[in-house]
C-alpha cells in the first residue's frame, strides 16, 4: 500500500498542472476557455492564466463560452 501510495504521489508531481485557463485570439482580440468549442487552432492563441490578464491586455470574452 506504502508503494501504490508512493508511486500516485511521484506521478503527481511530476506531472505538471496546466497553467493555461484561458485562450485570447490576437486577431479578433477575443478570450476563450481554453476548452472552447470555437478554439480549432490553439497553438495561434495566447495563454493566460487568469481572466483579469487578458481583460487588462483589452480582450474581451467570447459570446460563446462566456469566460
Amino acid at each position: 500500500m506504502l508503494l501504490g501510495n508512493l508511486a500516485a504521489f511521484s506521478l503527481m508531481v511530476a506531472t505538471p498542472a496546466m497553467a493555461t485557463d484561458y485562450l485570447a485570439n490576437p486577431r479578433s482580440m477575443k478570450f476563450h476557455y481554453s476548452t472552447c468549442r470555437t478554439i480549432k487552432h490553439p497553438e495561434n492563441f495566447i495563454p493566460y492564466s487568469s481572466r483579469e490578464a487578458a481583460v487588462n491586455d483589452g480582450y474581451v470574452a467570447c459570446k460563446v463560452c462566456h469566460p
